[in-house]
Formats: C-alpha cells, sequence, structure tokens
C-alpha cells in the first residue's frame, strides 16, 4: 500500500490536474441537466378505450369489459385492474408493478386486445391502447373577450398555434378548452315521409350515396396514361341536390339541415369574461426553462396579432415558478458554502482549509456527473441534496487533513506523515461512508410516487459521498505532499486555540469522571433520550405542508345529472360570492365540466357536467392559501348547502387522496347501490362530506320492448329500434367537412317528434299499416347510477370521506361493516392508510439500514458487540431530532422523517472513529485502556466538534429560509447532529469502556 502511495505522490501534480479534468463532467451536467420544480414522477398507468354507440353500461359491462379484462389478467407486471362501464364506452385502467417495463406491457396490451377484438360486439369500435403520461403544464394562459364571438372569430388561429406548439421539441400536448363544437343534424319531418311513402333508411342510403367519393382512376389514350380526377361541390351543397324516393323528392321537402351545439365538455371564464384556456405541457425529461423560453416567444408573436377587442393573461407559468424557487436555493447554497468554508477555518489553518474545501467542491461537481444516469433531474430535492452533502462532505477532508497535520506536528517526514496520517484514519473513514452508502441505498427502494418523489436525496448524497471518500485519501495527501508548509501551526484555525482548550477539558477533566462512572454517565445519557422521544406526542404532524403559492382551487360539485349550462350557472353563483366575501382575490377562472387543465395540483377525480373548479389568484400578502381555505370554505359550503365544495392549495409532495377511502365489494349491483347510499346517509349523519365514485343515482327512464305485441302484429324489432334511434339521438352518417374542419352528421326526427306521435309503418300488398310506436315500448321511470366500476374484476364502489372527526368515521365504518351480508366485502384506505403503510416501510427500511450499518461497522472491528455502542448514538440523533422539532413546533413531515433516516448514517461517523483512536491505541500497546480512551478523545475532539459545527452552520440557511417543505429536514439534522454529538461524547466512551470490562473481565 506504501509502495502505491509512493507512486501517487510521486506524481501529485498530474493526480490534481487529472482530477480538476474530471470535474468538468460535473460543471457540464450542472448546466445542462433538466431542471424542475419537484421531482418528475412516473405514471405506470395504460387505458383499454372501447366504444359501443348504444350500448347501456349493463351490456357494454358484459360484453365488452368482462370479455377484455379476463384476458388482461394474463399479462405478466400488471398489478392492478380496474374499469368503468358506462353507457356507450368501457375503459380500463391497468396499474403497471415498479418493476415493469411499461414498453413490454404496452406491447403486450397491444397484442391481447388485437388478439379478441373479433369476440366483441360487431358495432363495437375497436379497443384503443394508450399509455398515460404524467403531462405536466409548463404554460397556461387565458384568451377572453366580452362578446364569445370575438373568440369564435380567432378559432382557427388558436387550433393552428395549437399544432405548432405541439410539434415543438420539449412539448408533449397541448389542451385548449372553451370552444363549443358543432355538428350537422338531418332533421326529418315524420309527417313529410308518410305522405309520400319514405323511410330513413333510404333517405340515409341516398345521402351516403350522394357524398360518396367518386373514383376514376386513370385512363390511357395513344400509350398515354391520363389522370382523371373529379371536382364534386362542397357537401352541404351536394345535400341541396338530393332526391329522394320514386318521385325524386327534394330533401328539403322533407328534412332540415341544421348546425347545432354538439354538448360542450367544457364552459370557460376569466375574470367574469367569456375565455379560452390555452395549456402548454411539458414531454417528460425536459428542462422547464429552456423549454419553456422557446414556447413563449412562439406565444408572444402569435398573440400580438390578435385585435384589440382580445386579451391573454398568462395565469400560470412554470418557468417562473422554477426560477423563483431555484433562486432562493441557490442563495442557500451559497450560503451554505460559504458556511462550510468558515467553518472549516475555524479549526483548521487556511491552508488545510482551503484543501478541504476544495476537496468538498470538486466531490460535488464529480458525484453530479452521474446523477442524469441515475434518473434524477434537478429540483428541489436534487438541491436540498447537495447542501446537505456539503455539510457531510466536510467529515472525510477533515479528518484525512487533520490527521495528516497531526502527523507532521509529531514530527514525521513528508512521506510518512502523509502516509501515516492516511493509514491510521483511512479504514475509519471508509466504514462510515459505507454505513452512509448502506443508510441512502434502501431509500431508492421507496415505492410510489414517495420513492419518485425522494430519490434525488439519496442519489446525490450516495454520489457525492462515494467520491469524496476516493478525493479525501488520494486528493487530499497529493495537494498536502506536493505543497508542505515549513512548520505546522500549533494551534490552526481562527479559533484554535479554543479547540486546543476543548480537547484538553474533554481529555483531561471530562472523560476521566465519565470513565470513572460509566454506567451512571450511561445511563443518564439513555433517560433523557427515552425522555426526549415522548415529546413526539406533543409535535404537530404534517405529512406534506401546503406550499407558500397564491393559487387557491375550489372544486364544486353539484346534483348528477344536472346539465353543464346549469353548474356553470350555480358555479358563477358561487363565484359571485366569494368574490364578494374575499376582498384579497386578484384574479378568478371559472372551469365548468370536466375542470382545470391539470394546473395547481387540482384535479377532479369524477369530472362531468355537474362539476367546476375555480382557481382564484390571491394577494398571500394579506391573507395565506390556507388561511383563506380555513376562513372561507365552511363558509362557502353554508351559503351553497346543495354544492359539494372543496377549497385545496399547491401540496409540496405527491398527489394525495382523499383522507379516507371506503371500497365496497359487491356482485350484485342493486345491492352494491344500496349499501353505498346507506353508508354515504350514515357517514352525512356524522358531519362528513362524502363523494362516491359512481355517484349518486340520477333519474332514469327505462326502455324496453314489449315482444309480445311484436310477434301478434308481426312487426319487426329492428323497425322499433330504428325509430327509438331517430327520436333520440339520431343515426350517425358521413362527417360533412365545412372549410377544412369534419363534422359530425347524424339523421333523425325532428325535436316535436317523440314516442307518442311517431307510428311505425309495415308495408304489404294493400296499404301501409300504422302502429302506434307506443305500443310496443315500455317506459319505466327509476333511478340508477350511471357507471358500474370493477376493481381486478369484481364489481365495487369507492366512497371518498371527508371529516374532522376521523375518529368517529373510521367507528362509524367499523360498525357498517360489521353488520354487512357475506357477499359483501369492505376495505379501508386513503391518505391516512397511506400514511400508514408508508410508516411500516419506512420502518422496514430502517431495519434494514440499521442491519446493514452493523454489518459494515462489525466487520471493520471484527466484533459482534462493538457496533452496538456505535448504533447507539442513532437513538441519540432521533431523539435529538425530536427535540428540535418540538422546541421550533416544526410538524414533523415526510422530509422530516427523511432527516432522521440521514441522521443514521451521519452520526456513526464520529463514534466509529473516536473507536477506532482507541482501539489503535490499545492494541498498540504503549497505552493502557485509561491513556487510550482520554488521548484518543484528546486527538479526536476537535474533527468531531468542527465538522458538526460545519455541518450545521450548512443547513443553518435552510431552516430559517422559512421553506415548510425543507425546514423539518434541516431542523432535524441540525437538532439530531448536534444533541448527538454532545450525548455520543459521554455515551461512546462509557460503553467502550463497559464493553472493554466485561470482554477482557478488567
Amino acid at each position: 500500500m506504501k509502495k502505491l502511495y509512493e507512486i501517487l505522490l510521486g506524481r501529485s501534480l498530474l493526480f490534481i490536474i487529472l482530477i480538476f479534468t474530471v470535474s468538468i463532467l460535473g460543471v457540464y451536467t450542472f448546466l445542462t441537466i433538466e431542471q424542475r420544480e419537484i421531482p418528475e414522477t412516473e405514471v405506470n398507468l395504460v387505458n383499454v378505450t372501447t366504444a359501443w354507440p348504444g350500448a347501456d353500461k349493463s351490456d357494454m359491462e358484459t360484453n365488452v369489459t368482462n370479455i377484455i379484462e379476463s384476458e388482461l389478467f394474463n399479462v405478466e407486471d400488471i398489478e392492478d385492474v380496474s374499469s368503468v362501464s358506462q353507457d356507450d364506452i368501457s375503459v380500463i385502467t391497468l396499474q403497471l408493478s415498479d418493476d415493469g417495463n411499461p414498453d413490454d406491457v404496452l406491447n403486450d396490451v397491444n397484442n391481447v386486445v388485437s388478439g379478441i377484438a373479433s369476440d366483441l360486439p360487431e358495432n363495437a369500435a375497436e379497443p384503443e391502447v394508450e399509455s398515460l403520461s404524467n403531462n405536466f403544464p409548463l404554460l397556461s394562459y387565458q384568451v377572453h373577450s366580452e362578446d364569445v364571438q370575438n373568440l369564435d372569430g380567432i378559432r382557427d388561429d388558436l387550433e393552428k398555434l395549437e399544432q405548432e406548439v405541439t410539434q415543438m421539441d420539449g412539448v408533449d400536448s397541448v389542451t385548449l378548452k372553451g370552444y363549443e363544437d358543432y355538428k350537422y343534424e338531418i332533421q326529418l319531418d315524420w309527417d313529410a315521409l308518410a305522405e309520400n311513402q319514405l323511410n330513413p333508411n333510404e333517405i340515409m342510403n341516398e345521402i351516403e350515396q350522394s357524398l360518396n367519393p367518386v373514383i376514376l382512376g386513370q385512363d390511357t389514350e395513344d400509350d398515354e396514361t391520363v389522370r382523371l380526377s373529379f371536382q364534386d361541390q362542397k357537401p352541404l351543397e351536394v345535400l341541396e341536390q338530393v332526391r329522394v324516393g320514386t318521385d325524386d323528392i327534394p330533401l328539403d321537402e322533407v328534412a332540415e339541415v341544421s348546425e347545432v351545439h354538439e354538448q360542450p365538455e367544457d364552459i370557460v371564464e376569466y375574470e367574469g369574461e367569456p375565455a379560452v384556456s390555452f395549456t402548454v405541457f411539458l414531454a417528460a425529461g425536459e428542462d422547464v426553462p429552456s423549454v419553456s423560453r422557446k414556447v413563449e416567444s412562439i406565444m408572444d408573436d402569435s398573440f400580438e396579432g390578435l385585435s384589440d377587442n382580445i386579451t391573454v393573461d398568462n395565469i400560470s407559468s412554470e418557468r417562473e415558478n422554477v426560477e423563483d424557487i431555484f433562486v432562493g436555493l441557490y442563495i442557500s447554497l451559497a450560503i451554505a458554502l460559504l458556511a462550510v468554508i468558515v467553518g472549516t477555518s475555524l479549526g483548521l489553518s487556511w491552508f488545510g482549509s482551503i484543501t478541504v474545501m476544495i476537496t468538498v467542491f470538486l466531490s460535488v461537481l464529480i458525484g453530479l456527473a452521474p446523477i442524469p444516469w441515475m434518473g434524477v433531474d434537478l429540483n428541489q430535492i436534487s438541491v436540498i441534496g447537495l447542501i446537505i452533502a456539503l455539510g457531510i462532505l466536510v467529515d472525510d477532508s477533515i479528518v484525512v487533513n487533520d490527521n495528516i497535520e497531526r502527523r507532521f506536528t509529531v514530527g514525521d517526514n513528508k512521506l510518512d506523515a502523509v502516509y501515516n496520517g492516511v493509514r491510521e484514519v483511512a479504514p475509519s473513514v471508509i466504514a462510515s461512508t459505507l454505513a452512509i452508502v448502506f443508510t441512502f441505498s434502501p431509500l431508492l427502494l421507496l415505492s410510489g410516487a414517495n420513492g419518485d418523489f425522494i430519490k434525488a436525496l439519496p442519489s446525490i448524497l450516495i454520489s457525492t459521498m462515494i467520491v469524496s471518500t476516493v478525493l479525501a485519501l488520494t486528493f487530499v495527501p497529493a495537494v498536502r505532499y506536493l505543497i508542505v508548509r515549513k512548520k505546522a501551526p500549533k494551534h490552526p484555525g481562527i479559533i484554535g486555540k479554543a479547540f486546543t482548550w476543548g480537547s484538553n477539558v474533554y481529555a483531561d477533566k471530562l472523560l476521566p469522571k465519565i470513565i470513572k462512572r460509566p454506567l451512571l454517565a450511561f445511563l443518564t445519557v439513555l433517560i433523557i433520550a427515552v425522555l426526549s422521544v415522548g415529546l413526539i406526542r406533543f409535535t404537530p404532524f404534517e405529512f406534506f405542508p401546503e406550499a407558500d403559492r397564491s393559487e387557491v382551487t375550489v372544486d364544486l360539485i353539484f346534483e348528477e345529472g344536472q346539465t353543464i349550462e346549469k353548474t356553470h350557472e350555480d358555479a358563477q353563483d358561487v363565484l359571485s360570492y366569494m368574490l364578494g366575501e374575499m376582498e384579497h382575490v386578484e384574479s378568478a377562472s371559472l372551469f365548468t365540466g370536466d375542470g382545470l387543465p391539470n394546473l395547481f395540483g387540482a384535479s377532479l377525480e369524477q369530472s362531468g357536467p355537474n362539476t367546476a373548479q375555480i382557481a382564484l389568484q390571491i394577494d398571500k400578502e394579506q391573507m395565506s392559501a390556507s388561511e383563506t381555505i380555513d376562513e372561507y370554505e365552511n363558509a362557502v359550503r353554508e351559503a351553497f348547502p346543495k354544492a359539494t365544495v372543496f377549497m385545496e392549495t399547491i401540496i409540496q409532495g405527491p398527489p394525495a387522496s382523499a383522507p379516507i377511502t371506503v371500497e365496497i365489494f359487491e356482485d350484485d349491483l342493486e345491492t352494491l347501490n344500496n349499501k353505498v347510499t346507506d353508508l354515504t346517509e350514515t357517514l352525512e349523519a356524522d358531519g362528513a362530506i362524502v363523494t362516491s365514485n359512481i355517484g349518486s343515482p340520477v333519474r332514469t327512464m327505462n326502455y324496453s320492448i314489449d315482444y309480445g305485441a311484436l310477434e301478434e302484429n308481426d312487426v319487426s324489432v329492428s323497425q322499433v329500434k330504428n325509430e327509438l334511434n331517430m327520436i333520440s339521438e339520431g343515426i350517425p352518417i358521413q362527417e360533412i367537412i365545412v372549410d377544412g374542419d369534419s363534422r359530425e352528421t347524424n339523421l333523425k326526427y325532428s325535436d316535436e317528434y317523440t314516442i307518442d306521435n311517431v307510428d311505425i309503418v309495415k308495408t304489404g300488398e294493400g296499404e301501409p299499416e300504422t302502429y302506434p310506436l307506443s305500443d310496443f315500448v315500455n317506459i319505466e321511470e327509476t333511478e340508477d347510477t350511471t357507471s358500474i366500476q370493477h376493481s381486478n374484476g369484481e364489481r365495487t364502489a369507492e366512497l371518498q370521506v371527508y371529516s374532522d372527526d376521523e375518529e368517529t368515521v373510521n367507528r362509524t365504518i367499523e360498525e357498517f361493516s360489521s353488520n354487512l351480508d357475506e357477499t359483501t366485502e369492505l376495505t379501508v384506505g386513503g391518505e391516512s392508510s397511506d400514511q400508514a403503510d408508508f410508516f411500516i416501510e419506512i420502518g422496514i427500511l430502517f431495519s434494514v439500514i440499521l442491519v446493514l450499518v452493523y454489518l459494515v461497522i462489525a466487520i471493520e472491528f471484527n466484533s459482534v458487540v462493538m457496533p452496538l455502542i456505535t448504533v447507539f448514538s442513532i437513538f441519540l440523533a432521533f431523539s435529538g431530532g425530536i427535540i428540535g422539532l418540538f422546541v421550533t413546533q416544526t410538524p414533523i413531515s415526510f422530509l422530516g422523517i427523511m432527516g432522521m433516516v440521514s441522521l443514521s448514517g451521519i452520526v456513526v461517523r464520529n463514534a466509529v472513529v473516536l473507536i477506532d483512536f482507541i482501539e489503535a491505541r490499545r492494541k498498540a500497546g504503549r497505552f493502557d485502556i485509561y491513556q487510550a480512551i482520554f488521548e484518543s478523545g484528546r486527538v479526536r475532539f476537535k474533527p468531531i466538534a468542527l465538522t458538526t459545527l460545519t455541518s450545521i452552520l450548512a443547513l443553518v440557511p435552510v431552516a430559517l429560509s422559512g421553506d415548510v417543505l425543507f425546514e423539518p429536514l434541516a431542523v432535524t439534522v441540525i437538532a439530531g447532529l448536534a444533541f448527538s454529538t454532545i450525548l455520543s461524547l459521554i455515551a461512546t466512551p462509557a460503553l467502550y469502556y463497559l464493553y472493554y470490562r466485561v470482554r477482557y473481565r478488567k
């Protein structure tokens, strides 16, 4: 080993140049890596959608959903299968397992669906398979005007802009909301048809024939190929020439071609004016600022040409959010870097401090190089990871540098000082680094959205820690060998004398007292730590905090079956009330129907004509988003009791489910609906707010054919079905193209004709016979839900429950569950359950972490007992973290828990190096056990105190930044480090001495 070091040290300058050259990769990575506000999370979902016009939900379930589901269960790497069967459509959603390959699963699903397409009903469309992407809103504009006709006038321009932006690199898709689509209806006059003895089928066939293209192909004249083409009139002009029946009756004598509005999916309003929402979504793995600037340039140029009566407002810019956040984070990073410089200079010589800082800086840069290949981008979590890394990385360099300086002080020559200085601390440095790597590695296995959210933190720390250790053992000695100071300072550092004084006090006064009564010292520390853990009961809890943002969203759910126009009127009333009560609202958007285009973290579980969302921009200086919700949510609910109202703001974390979800499994639909109704009413009686994925029952008119009457009158069932189609939605025919826009077209009777004034016409040899359509159709008015839900093939319904008294809700659900029949199954989940699952998972991972740390230290010391001494410092850090959160009343949160886990690897370093020094001196034989402990304390006090102080200084800016997401992590690590360092300086030597006495019977 010494020979290798001689070779390395002999080429110190070349090695240093090599390290600086490699660091350029880190600089390039930092400048080019994608920037985002929050980590990108994968959405491993695949949808299989099948349309079957005219089918009701039961037929759709039996003949489409069940058939496709049964085959999809055989596809590997699918974790969950859910479906919804509604009138006319079936949607099956597949959730992939975390270790599944999305491309492979998508290919397998396509193969399965293609193979069973022939088993589906003849009139059903071919199933469409689509992989759902995690669309991230990049920019959103509201284009608004006093007159909706002004917006209609720029529709073509916006649709062309939509196509242009969609094709840009880095853009996933564009959503244009607020425009109504049009279709053509050919409305037949039933009386005119009867008078002229015509039927709808004749007219439909004639229209289809008239609109069909003419295929002429090509001709040959005198060995020359002649291209043949046909120039037709516009479709509407063609329809004017259509003649029907044997008497060639003009179509316009028996029908009217009308342009009508389709049922709108959205109605958008901004600041009380009709609006169109234009939202751009970022593609996966793209950089927010660079893509946003390119899109903004195109958008600005396009909007400049709009008339003065149209206004465009940007209501959401992810680039601005990212830049604002990163400015704050970079300031914290710069302050942390400055704090580390100051911290190291307190106890190291200027030369030593500069060496350590250069090493830390290079560790960060080189450690960043592999980050993109680990699936990590530059976001809030990764930058915080860098700040934490700065505080940890100094440890290796400080320990190595300090020990090299110590060897110079005792008189070693240049080579021996460097070599011996590294050799003495290398085992403990490597072991403690492995402990940190093993601490953070299990966090990469954290499942689901929580795992995706936190992945950047362990990735950054693992990468930079490995590089830091390598550089501490190679780069630091190379620098110290290349540049040797003639005389090592006796008390290096700005407060070097204070550290020397502290080392002497610790070694000469405190340690003798600890060793004199080791059991008492240990029990005192243990009691303090145990009592500190009890403070967790008096510490607030908040899994993911609300962001300090100016957006508040309001979800509105009205009565099932309500038209979108009625919902929009009701939502306008709610908005007017809120604007009158809330003086700090700066602007407001209203989206009726499908709701917001995934803006501000808001989404509707079940959207439709009866739902709406309001997006409020508030002046958070007057009142924060959370204060706004607390003050006004109940007031709005009381003012509009017929609406289900939820006010929310952006949460700094993965999307959360309802606090409590209840899933009821029952094969019989009527029983299932009854159970849902009973439980909903029971929970609402307790004051809870309940929504359901199947919705509440709506007024339903059930039509059925009297087959006995058909047989009696010798009328075909097809005639009855055709007439029912004609008086309702009509029969689709060829689309009509107008000004390049393809519009749906259907054939139906005029609205004046109903089941009561339409007859079945039966032709024969004599005069046609007519029978009232109502003679063959039975109508029954009932109430029914609009969909049938499946979970893994079983019929189910899910309730989302919101209540301030979750204990009462859970008790009510438990009582309800105990009275269910054997055929009905009930399961409880939700955000509370998800959090419980997270704590179980993190508990398992933490156990794995403890085992891995234990094994590393056990191998280092070749002992099965000694690792327990170092692992005790983890408990001390945990206790200290709780004290910090309690004193500052900072909520225990997801990142607070991550701080606890982070401490597990950080704090064992001090104990490992301290015990390693004691063992080395004891085994050398030059010291008895007391001298070994005292001298090790003298040597290790300054590095331990210095690294702890430096780590704390690096995190203080984050703790004081007011960032509600990262404050719990910073507070936890700062308090845990301080508490553990102080008490482990007492507990570690006491435990070691007790171990020594038992082990060697002395």
